[in-house]
């Protein structure tokens, strides 16, 4: 079937598509059946905010991963949504912009995944997210309850794991693959709440994606459930053991794909200082775990922060709370060549406000920002910084507001380097809010500019958000049972 300037895609959301491109392009009608390639547009489900409407035109085009255009078509009302002529390539993405790329209030973009255009396979018809940019969407898909849960990028896709409902930790693993658009379950994990996530990659074999610690019936989870998909699409789900079954202990992916485990707190039991390192065993390269150093200042609910992308680039371990809750003032930096830490008793890392529960997120400039959490005294508002060869250091003018949330939020880092901040509470004690806000910084000076940008449809706490194939972002959880999934679309800048 050809998709024509107004027609209904398949699969997930197809009311919603057809709606964006009827209103937006009128009518639903067939076109040719010959052509290369077919992009099946997804779009919100019953969400006008996000549906960009009044559009005469829409411009496609076809470009190499990163790339500038190789085909470019503008398409008006009623036309096919089809693109013939293509080049062959692995490395293909269709871009579609409304009204164009070059008009200054152009409101709408889309892009698809990396898909493959060869003389010798099927011709693809990838799906292609098309809304108003800088919105959030409301989509037609409504994954199961959790809170607290996890949601890994993975082979393109996004797998949603863990977490609490109601009733308890839930167990059935999800997966939102954006290049089909379909929405599905693939397996089940064993029950574990508050893990945390990292993706394995040794040199000779597939990456994996990790499910590490966490607990269940208030005892802490030892085993450690290992995720790899097949050339079939699907999942195979395994087990390894380890002793990491902690809360508040963070998994930090390495320069050469081996993952480190940071403190943490046994589930009624003490804070841990115990730094155990995920690597390829020698037969089959399998994750095995084994301990390989201690914390001078053993804490949980900290953040562990690769900073750059070298082989050799350390981890900055920062805040936390010790045994007696108490912030952890001292930061401890993770030397991987030595897979120890380093000496810092001359100068020790201090952080300007020691905190725990916040989050820690890298910079383009190699420098590491940090965003809310709690202080011995309560929330903290002002976003301090951390710079290798400098240590910690305060901003100008970087706090946030008494109704921005500094515990239970999420952060992602979107295509053009800025911060997406989601939902959270602005309080421990706070309700779940739906406001959103973007991280950017100052050219000049680095410092971090907070602007707000578009409110999700539900408020969220203790939500997922990750960054898809295409540049959007979707989120998940964290609302009420049977709440629907939310797309977040960025501006097109990063996205080629």
């Amino acid at each position: 079937m050809a998709v024509t300037a107004g027609a209904a895609p398949r699969r997930s959301n197809q009311r919603a598509a057809c709606a964006v491109l009827a209103v937006a392009l009128a009518g639903c009608s067939q076109g040719p059946s010959a052509v290369t390639i077919r992009p099946v547009v997804d779009g919100p489900s019953d969400d006008m905010d996000a549906t960009p409407l009044g559009l005469d035109t829409v411009e496609m085009s076809v470009a190499h991963a990163g790339g500038a255009d190789q085909k470019l078509q503008l398409f008006k009302r009623g036309q096919a949504l089809e693109l013939s002529g293509l080049p062959f390539g692995d490395d293909l993405v269709v871009h579609m912009w409304g009204p164009d790329r070059d008009v200054t209030d152009n409101i709408a973009y889309g892009r698809t995944c990396v898909v493959s255009v060869a003389a010798d396979a099927p011709v693809p018809e990838p799906h292609l997210f098309f809304s108003r940019k800088g919105k959030f969407a409301t989509l037609d898909i409504r994954p199961v309850t959790r809170v607290a849960g996890l949601s890994i990028p993975y082979l393109g896709s996004a797998l949603l794991i863990a977490g609490h409902d109601d009733d308890g930790p839930v167990t059935e693993v999800e997966r939102f693959d954006p290049s089909t658009g379909e929405f599905h379950p693939v397996g089940m994990v064993g029950q574990r709440d508050q893990a945390v996530q990292a993706l394995f990659t040794p040199p000779n074999g597939p990456q994996r994606a990790l499910v590490i610690g966490g607990s269940a019936n208030n005892l802490g989870v030892n085993d450690i459930d290992v995720i790899e998909g097949l050339n079939d699409g699907l999942m195979r789900m395994s087990v390894a053991t380890s002793d990491m079954g902690r809360v508040g202990l963070t998994a930090t992916t390495l320069g050469n794909g081996n993952v480190i485990v940071v403190g943490g707190r046994i589930p009624g039991g003490p804070v841990v200082g115990d730094i155990d390192e995920i690597a390829p065993s020698a037969s089959d390269s399998t994750p095995l775990p084994s301990k390989i150093a201690m914390l001078a200042h053993p804490r949980a609910g900290h953040t562990a922060t690769r900073i750059g992308d070298a082989r050799a680039a350390e981890v900055l371990i920062a805040g936390g709370a010790d045994d007696t809750g108490t912030p952890v003032g001292t930061a401890e930096r993770f030397d991987p060549l030595s897979n120890g830490l380093i000496d810092t008793t001359a100068s020790p890392p201090i952080m300007v406000h020691p905190r725990s529960g916040h989050a820690a997120v890298p910079l383009i400039d190699g420098s590491v920002v940090f965003i809310g959490g709690l202080d011995a005294t309560g929330p903290v508002r002002e976003l301090e910084g951390y710079r290798p060869g400098v240590g910690f250091f305060r901003y100008s003018n970087a706090v946030l507001s008494v109704d921005q949330a500094v515990v239970d939020f999420a952060t992602t880092i979107l295509p053009d380097g800025r911060i997406l901040v989601t939902g959270g509470r602005a309080g421990p004690a706070g309700g779940r809010i739906e406001r959103a806000y973007v991280i950017d910084t100052n050219p000049f000076d680095g410092t971090p500019i907070i602007t707000p940008t578009d409110s999700m449809m539900y408020a969220r706490a203790g939500h997922q958000a990750v960054l898809l194939c295409d540049g959007t972002v979707l989120i998940t959880g964290g609302a009420p049972p049977g709440f629907p999934a939310e797309r977040y679309n960025p501006p097109d800048t990063g996205r080629r």
